[in-house]
């Protein structure tokens, strides 16, 4: 009966070691700041989107990705914010910035030119310097740049209600296209 016992209890105790305790680790915060590119000053309430993300497919040639994990902080009266950092270290990420008034940063891409952006790494301390909208821009390349930078996301989080206005000026823009087409066929109300 004992040899029993002790078996169960060290098949018991073998188990829970061997249970993977990436799911359960302490997850830490990263902080970082915002901050306007041209005078320095701290931002206040841009709405920051880390989206920890994992590729669709090992197979060369299939790309893409799907998200495994989203977090969305503000930035406080001094710029900072925290986000978590996600457990798995295999995964990427997509860092999104919003300020209205501002050009939507990316830790991927540049707007206007989509250049990639190649001077930035995730880490605590962390300081995005973010640039005013320029006359110049166009509002929809701008919205389009700022919906594909979050992956699409649609829920009802702060950083969708930030950009609510860029999807509207997308969608308007779409609408007007489709209504232009409609005209050139033949097919206007």
């Amino acid at each position: 009966m004992r040899r029993t016992k002790g078996m169960t209890i060290l098949v018991f105790i073998i188990a829970i070691l061997s249970i993977p305790t990436y799911g359960c680790a302490i997850r830490s915060m990263i902080q970082g700041q915002v901050i306007d590119a041209q005078d320095g000053r701290p931002i206040e309430n841009a709405t920051v989107l880390i989206e920890w993300t994992k590729p669709l497919s090992y197979v060369p040639g299939f790309p893409g990705s799907s998200v495994v994990e989203v977090a969305e902080a503000v930035s406080d009266s001094k710029g900072y914010f925290k986000i978590p950092k996600h457990y798995a270290l295999s995964h990427d990420y997509r860092l999104t910035i919003y300020k209205k008034g501002y050009v939507c940063w990316n830790n991927e891409k540049i707007f206007p030119t989509y250049e990639d952006r190649k001077d930035f790494k995730l880490k605590d301390g962390m300081v995005i310097k973010m640039e005013y909208f320029q006359s110049g821009y166009s509002k929809f390349d701008h919205a389009d740049f700022t919906l594909t930078s979050s992956l699409g996301r649609t829920s009802a989080g702060v950083f969708d209600e930030a950009i609510k206005e860029e999807r509207e000026i997308r969608t308007e823009h779409y609408r007007k296209l489709r209504e232009e087409d409609d005209i050139r066929r033949g097919k206007a109300k």
